[in-house]
């Protein structure tokens, strides 16, 4: 009952501001049908995990946390192994991959952990209470921005974030490119088709599409990156999200990758209950990297989710357990080893790195996989 009243508040009050003030963007609706402060997803009712709408790499169980943990103290070293530096998260979800990190530090590099300054960009109070429930104990800084905690020298990383940035749609027609607009229809949300909403837009529209193709761009996704690489003073920035580079997002001719999720399954209607799911676009990682190193950054690396857990020993032997339930949770681990490395699902997931005044050259995690 509660899904449903809080939806049918945000289409009230989508439907008002429309009526007023004309059709808005498809960026302004997915923007507020994800951190409205009184009715959005993320900002009220974000639900994750396996009785949630979706899964993370963490839900898995703490393997991922675990390996992350690895990435994390060779970039530490790469850095001339600090006495002090930032640990920082952005957008860190429920907390889990965080903590399981800092947990795993102390067995991947003692040294690492001790002088870690843990910390969380977070915009959502609701996300912001799970995640003091997980980290409890642990000496942690909050921030809604990356300017709060600038100047950052260490190591930032953001999970599954990059795709929860509102896009803005446009569309080739045979009168030019417009751009997906949202509009009132006896009471209905539904899809109109208008001039860009900037001047700009209409040339983020790749020419090789044909009328019919739609093409999602996100001013605020690059902004973000932009904003982090500012306040990161020396150090490495590391995205792991599904997407691709502009040319095999090309190669879906159009077809656009704006979807919604609800328990675990793809919603048809984008406009369907706005406030009571999520809402993602594929990362177009081309555009990322023209971000990043607009603000400063430098490409160190990239690979599948697959290959870069592979680098990072997923798939090292182990002592054989002798016990019972030593034997369980060995079989429990495998089992989330095999799901984040399956190439149909986590395992096609991207990991990219830039560097700051730190070396870009040689990381372990991008090596060469092993046959």
């Amino acid at each position: 009952m509660r899904a449903t009243l809080t939806a049918v508040g945000l289409r009230d009050v989508l439907i008002a501001r429309i009526r007023a003030r004309g059709a808005i963007t498809f960026a302004d609706y997915m923007d507020a049908a994800l951190y409205d402060p009184a009715h959005g997803y993320y900002s009220t009712r974000a639900r994750i995990g396996f009785d949630g709408d979706y899964l993370t790499a963490s839900d898995l169980g703490p393997v991922f946390g675990r390996l992350l943990a690895r990435a994390v103290a060779e970039l530490w070293q790469a850095l001339g192994k600090p006495a002090s530096w930032d640990l920082v998260e952005a957008g860190a979800g429920r907390g889990t991959t965080l903590r399981d990190l800092l947990g795993a530090l102390h067995f991947a590099n003692a040294a690492a952990a001790r002088s870690a300054k843990p910390a969380i960009i977070e915009v959502s109070p609701h996300l912001r209470e799970q995640q003091a429930r997980a980290l409890a104990g642990a000496e942690l800084r909050w921030a809604s921005s990356a300017r709060a905690l600038a100047p950052i020298q260490g190591v930032v990383y953001a999970n599954e974030v990059l795709d929860a940035f509102p896009v803005h749609v446009l569309v080739r027609t045979v009168e030019g490119v417009k751009e997906a607009y949202v509009d009132e229809q006896d009471g209905k949300l539904v899809e109109v088709l208008r001039n860009p909403s900037t001047q700009d837009l209409r040339w983020r529209m790749p020419d090789s599409l044909q009328p019919g193709s739609r093409w999602e761009v996100s001013p605020a996704a690059e902004g973000w990156v932009a904003a982090l690489g500012s306040a990161l003073a020396s150090g490495y920035l590391l995205f792991i999200d599904y997407g691709d580079e502009e040319n095999g997002l090309l190669g879906r001719e159009g077809a656009g990758t704006v979807r919604g999720f609800a328990r675990h399954r793809l919603l048809e209607d984008p406009f369907a209950e706005p406030g009571a799911h999520d809402l993602t676009a594929t990362v177009n990682f081309t555009a990322i990297r023209r971000a990043a190193e607009g603000a400063g950054l430098r490409f160190a690396g990239s690979g599948t989710q697959r290959d870069v857990l592979i680098a990072l020993g997923a798939r090292d032997a182990t002592v054989r357990p002798e016990t019972p339930i030593e034997q369980l949770r060995a079989a429990s681990r495998r089992a989330a080893t095999d799901a984040l490395l399956d190439p149909n699902g986590f395992g096609a997931f991207r990991v990219v790195c830039y560097a700051k005044d730190a070396p870009s050259d040689g990381l372990r995690l991008f090596g060469t996989p092993p046959a």
